[in-house]
Formats: C-alpha cells, sequence, structure tokens
C-alpha cells in the first residue's frame, strides 16, 4: 500500500519541522510553499520594548514575533501567543500561552487582566485581520500595530498541485489558502492549523477536511492522520 503523498505548502525556511514530523507518521511529504515571508523593519518597535514603553505584547504567530524575540526574552513585558508560537519562538516567558491563538480567546482571557490606559503591541502581517485590535481598543486600550512582516504568493504549491499526485494538502495561513485556491480540486484533502485558515479556504469555495485541534505542527500532523481514509 502506497504512502499518501502530503503537500507542505509552508514558507522554504519554515517547512523542515512539519515535514519532519509527517515522515514520522508514514506520510510522503512534497515540500512547495504557497507564499514566502518578507519581514518589515523593527527598529523603532525594538526600542519601545527595550525603553518600558509597552505593557503587553501579543503575537499571533511565530513571524509576528521573529524580529522581537530577543527583547522579549530579557524583558519584564508580559506577552499573549500562541503555545506553538512561545515553543518556536523560545519564550519560556509567556505570561499567557494559548493552545489555539483566536482574537476571542485573547480577548477572554485579557479582559479581566489588562487596565485602561495600558498599552498593547501587536505586531502583524500587512494583510492581517482587524478583530483583535479593535476589540482590544473597545476595551479602552491603547493598541500599538506595527506591520512586522507581509507574505506573498508564490506560484510552487499551485504547480505542485495541478502535477497531480498530492492526496492532502496543509493550510497554515488564509494567505496560503489564497494562493492555491485555483489548483485545489476536490480530490485533495484540505487541513487546517486554524480557524481563520479554514474560514478564509471555505469562503474561497473549497471542503475543509480537518483543522488542528491546537494550533502546533504536532497537532496539524494529527489532523492530517484523521482525514487518511479510502480515497489516499
Amino acid at each position: 500500500m502506497r504512502r499518501p503523498v502530503v503537500l507542505n505548502t509552508r514558507p522554504r525556511e519554515q517547512a523542515g519541522g512539519l515535514s519532519r514530523l509527517l515522515v514520522e507518521a508514514g506520510f510522503e511529504v512534497v515540500e512547495a510553499p504557497a507564499i514566502a515571508i518578507e519581514p518589515a523593519d523593527m527598529t523603532v518597535t525594538r526600542e519601545l520594548i527595550r525603553d518600558g514603553a509597552v505593557d503587553w505584547v501579543i503575537l499571533a504567530s511565530p513571524n509576528a514575533g521573529r524580529a522581537l524575540v530577543d527583547e522579549l526574552r530579557g524583558s519584564a513585558i508580559r506577552v499573549v501567543c500562541g503555545t506553538s508560537t512561545a515553543n518556536a519562538l523560545g519564550l519560556t516567558n509567556a505570561t499567557i500561552s494559548l493552545p489555539r491563538f483566536s482574537a476571542a480567546m485573547v480577548l477572554e482571557a485579557l479582559q479581566p487582566l489588562v487596565a485602561r490606559g495600558e498599552c498593547v503591541l501587536v505586531p502583524r502581517a500587512e494583510e492581517g485581520r482587524d478583530e483583535l485590535i479593535s476589540g482590544l481598543r473597545a476595551l479602552g486600550i491603547t493598541v500599538d500595530a506595527p506591520i512586522a512582516y507581509r507574505t506573498v504568493g508564490v506560484e510552487e504549491a499551485a504547480l505542485r498541485l495541478r502535477r497531480g499526485g498530492v492526496d492532502i494538502v496543509t493550510l497554515c495561513s488564509p494567505s496560503a489558502a489564497r494562493s492555491i485556491s485555483s489548483a485545489l480540486t476536490p480530490a485533495v484533502r484540505i487541513v487546517c492549523l486554524g480557524e481563520t485558515t479554514a474560514a478564509e479556504t471555505r469562503a474561497l469555495g473549497h471542503h475543509v477536511d480537518a483543522v488542528a485541534a491546537q494550533t502546533s505542527m504536532a497537532f496539524l500532523v494529527a489532523a492530517v492522520q484523521s482525514v487518511v481514509g479510502a480515497r489516499v
């Protein structure tokens, strides 16, 4: 019996961990990025952290905090992020580490802890959604939301899908879903890292077969395992 083929669409420099876990789980893995990450200049933001001008930092992903990690590791600033982001960045001092990161979960966790007038830093993607920022401001909190990076679609994953032979595709961001949308067919099962990515994938007209129970690569692999069946 042949091994199911999984297309790993993460950016090339971030794909290795997921590929290793998939191979260990018995899958054949093809790496073909759907997006590339272009970091922004975070010099001013790093200075704010060093100067103690920030009370909280919220990191939606490792990409949001990669340029700030040295300042955050050595500071008393309270950090909110997903468990997988904390692990990826080595932030053992994260104040709140959520098993599944979402705007709603962050707001629920922070509401009883953040005082009106405190400054919350939310580094984000250029194309990021605004519900978290809007929710924080509605609580009377000062929000600084600098652009930490932008994602750029690349064609490699879509081209690989069109060649055929892929059973399952993993999607870790809405931008990845948009990048490969035109190449997806009902014959390929789709597994998403989080509900935000799953919602974007569905909005693009595709069926999502599974969503990771937590936003980590290990749980993403478990979700991939859950969809293996008669079609692969």
